[in-house]
């Protein structure tokens, strides 16, 4: 069977292509014959056809991780004619014409990426003991390639060692030639003497900037090598798994100019760079500078731990303002035991007294363009923090509110936006222990401009004079999970830990102390009146109304609140269009309508309901060609999704073409496409689709199982179809995801209610 869902929150890597790429069949004039009545050998036609026979039953195969670098993925093209290691080493030399980005990337995740930090060098020292030291190259082509390159991570890495202090330096990414698709380190690396600039002899200069700023540099694949990852069994993993991944979720985004997902407002595309290296003023003389700038390699993200592990406030400033207005939090509507379901309008919103009330907090990615929070997800710990208070400040109930301090035990209110990694029994881990890990569980992390719904419940108090109640939710933020934190900070204690500091300070003047206290950033912050008429009660505590506010911000608060609700199982869609007749009563503009009519649509495809799904898709498709949108692929992709759930696969299949074809750096497009061919009966398509999509993701199992079951249809050459079939196999779903879930569900409190999409959590009332 080819058909099978493919899983939205799948994210894999990489893959090399073997053979020449698909090419259609050609339909042309009949070829020339020679006098048997044969093709001709020499005639292009011919020649052209059977180059595309061949090449349809070719396999795309993932690429494995060989030699001294093994099984890291990363290739040293060129070598330095010593020890390349201690010259990647080298930041000083730079520093003398570079100031200002020296400056920068002192301070940044990428300066402490090796085992100069106790973050990762009391994972990564537990993982050589697990594994093994020459399993650990899978960590070291991303953290430690100083240490990598000279084969040092073979043995026990000493303190002293500089090139464990070198972290991702100058001469690693101004040194790379080219970036694969892969992820875990695909990178082609120049590790030779860079020519230094002389003066009076502009030559040198060229030569100098031909070789540091190859094209590669100024690509988002140059960042995806490392932002990218998976885990399989030469990371003692006992199947392949997903890592870390910020490549795939801007490839199919907005900003990667994806608009698969949905009609949305005008977004503006921008890579890695645009965010995370925005030009800022050169102080220092940078001989780089242009116009007085220079590209920010302070790489700022959601490093405030960091930043106080280097006691820097100033740096610690910046990385909360980074921060500042990426993700929005708003109340969105509450539903009341009697099944009403009201929006949170500019008054005060109506409580029922005495009866259970649950309060949609809505959470909206803006401007990340990776999942929010991104990263390393499981290690994640930005949470949502709600109370209710009475007219006179005292509480009513509360949720999330012991979170900051990290009190033991499981808190059933509290909802945290982090991916959960289980092991063997389905009990999430904590520390990063990667080489354990056997399914995903949740995840809670929201992709670039979707936005979820979190429901927190409590009984509203029956005594009037309590009224109106004001209800605050803030949206809190801290680097890492305190387990983790308090893991870092025995090993910085540690002999071993004091040692690595202590050279720090004395060679390379940076140290870090992972028990610093972690700074809690308030990402976003909203305030709600509740009271049992609905309107304001004279002389309570005012909370400010939105009766003033843009219809804009009216429009885009339901649009957002009716996103999160679509993602709610199927029997509870309903709900969202509650927020989406709003939306479609505010909008104004053609783009408004669309975006609302889009969205009816795709919950409409959810439901299976076809002739509703083709009405709405057309009216947003009227809309979306009067606001300069043609053609929206996310009408296309609802279409095919109401046809696929009838089964009608061969009538979905031109419109996920067409959504396709629109998103060329869309993975999961191609890979709808590929499924739905495939189970259609057109073997050839599907190859052509699954090879598309294997370019961008390798080792994605719904591609690889596609292109195994094409090559059979296709009588392939055995040993092509042994091994794509070997290859699929290897990388499939693991056999025991499904088990894992259940006994997290089974055996780990709160863990079945977490694995709800849109969930209610318990407020504690007080």
């Amino acid at each position: 069977m080819y058909h099978r869902r493919v899983r939205r929150h799948r994210v894999p890597s990489f893959a090399l292509v073997v053979g020449t790429s698909v090419a259609a069949l050609v339909a042309c004039s009949p070829p020339k014959q020679d006098a048997s009545g044969a093709p001709s050998a020499a005639d292009p036609v011919a020649v052209a056809a059977r180059t595309s026979l061949v090449a349809s039953t070719l396999a795309t195969l993932p690429e494995p991780g060989e030699g001294m670098i093994g099984p890291s993925l990363g290739r040293v093209t060129r070598a330095a004619s010593t020890k390349a290691g201690h010259t990647l080493a080298d930041v000083d030399s730079c520093e003398t014409c570079h100031a200002d980005v020296a400056a920068d990337w002192r301070k940044s995740a990428h300066a402490f990426a090796s085992f100069n930090n106790p973050v990762y060098r009391v994972v990564v020292e537990r993982f050589r003991k697990d594994v093994g030291e020459k399993s650990s190259h899978f960590c070291g082509g991303c953290h430690d390639v100083a240490l990598l390159v000279d084969g040092a991570m073979l043995g026990t890495i000493a303190p002293e060692d500089l090139r464990a202090h070198a972290g991702i330096s100058c001469r690693v990414c101004h040194g790379i030639e080219s970036a694969r698709a892969d992820g875990n380190a695909s990178w082609d690396l120049d590790t030779s003497e860079i020519p230094v600039p002389e003066e009076g002899r502009p030559e040198t200069n060229l030569r100098h900037r031909s070789r540091v700023g190859r094209a590669a540099l100024r690509t988002a694949a140059m960042c995806s090598t490392c932002h990218k990852s998976f885990l399989d069994t030469t990371s003692g993993n006992t199947s392949h798994l997903i890592g870390q991944d910020d490549a795939t979720p801007w490839a199919r985004s907005a900003f990667a100019g994806s608009h698969v997902a949905r009609i949305d407002a005008d977004v503006a595309e921008l890579d890695c760079r645009g965010c995370h290296m925005p030009r800022v003023p050169a102080t220092r003389g940078d001989a780089g500078a242009k116009k007085g700038t220079v590209a920010s390699h302070a790489f700022l993200g959601g490093h405030t731990w960091l930043a106080a592990m280097q006691d820097d406030p100033e740096l610690l400033a910046r990385a909360r303002a980074f921060l500042q207005g990426r993700v929005s939090l708003d109340v969105g509507g509450l539903r009341q035991g009697d099944g009403t379901h009201e929006l949170v309008t500019s008054a005060p919103a109506r409580v029922s007294p005495a009866s259970l009330t649950v309060v949609d907090v809505v959470v909206k990615n803006l401007s990340v363009g990776h999942r929010f929070p991104g990263g390393v997800m499981d290690a994640q710990d930005t949470w949502v923090e709600v109370t209710v208070e009475d007219v006179r400040g005292a509480r009513v109930a509360e949720a999330g509110t012991d979170h900051e301090r990290g009190e033991p035990g499981y808190d059933p209110s509290v909802h945290v936006l982090t991916s959960a990694m289980a092991g063997d029994g389905g009990v999430p881990l904590h520390e990063r222990e990667t080489n354990l890990f056997r399914a995903n569980v949740y995840n809670h992390t929201i992709p670039p401009r979707d936005a979820a719904v979190v429901g927190y419940a409590f009984t509203a108090p029956a005594d009037l004079t309590r009224y109106p109640l004001v209800l605050t939710a803030r949206l809190r933020h801290r680097s890492r999970g305190l387990e983790l934190q308090r893991a870092a900070c025995a090993d910085t204690r540690s002999e071993r830990g004091k040692t690595f500091g202590k050279v720090g300070l004395k060679k390379v003047a940076r140290a870090i102390d992972a028990c610093k206290v972690q700074p809690v950033t308030d990402l976003a912050r909203v305030e709600v009146a509740l009271s049992p008429r609905g309107d304001a009660v004279p002389g309570a505590r005012v909370v400010p109304a939105r009766a003033d506010e843009p219809h804009e911000v009216a429009f885009e608060r339901r649009h957002a609140y009716a996103t999160g609700l679509s993602h709610a199982l199927q029997e509870h869609l309903d709900a969202a269009r509650v927020p989406l007749v709003a939306a479609l009563e505010l909008a104004r503009s053609p783009r408004e309508r669309a975006m609302a009519e889009g969205a009816f649509a795709q919950v409409a495809a959810r439901q299976g309901r076809v002739d509703e799904t083709f009405a709405w898709a057309s009216r947003a498709d009227g809309d979306a060609a009067r606001s300069g949108l043609a053609s929206p692929p996310s009408m296309a992709r609802a279409r095919a999704d109401v046809l696929a759930t009838q089964w009608r696969l061969a009538e979905a299949a031109p419109f996920l073409e067409a959504s396709a074809g629109q998103a060329s750096r869309d993975d999961n497009a191609w890979a709808t496409l590929a499924v739905t061919l495939g189970s259609a009966g057109d073997p050839r398509a599907a190859l052509a689709a699954a090879r598309r999509g294997l370019a961008l993701q390798p080792r994605d199992g719904d591609m690889l199982r596609v292109q195994s079951l094409a090559l059979v249809s296709l009588d392939a050459d055995p040993d092509v179809r042994a091994r794509a079939e070997a290859a699929f196999l290897e990388r499939r779903t693991p056999d025991d995801a499904p088990g894992v879930r259940g006994r997290c569900s089974a055996k780990v409190p709160g863990c079945a209610n977490e694995r709800i999409p849109v969930h209610v959590h318990p407020m504690r009332m007080r």
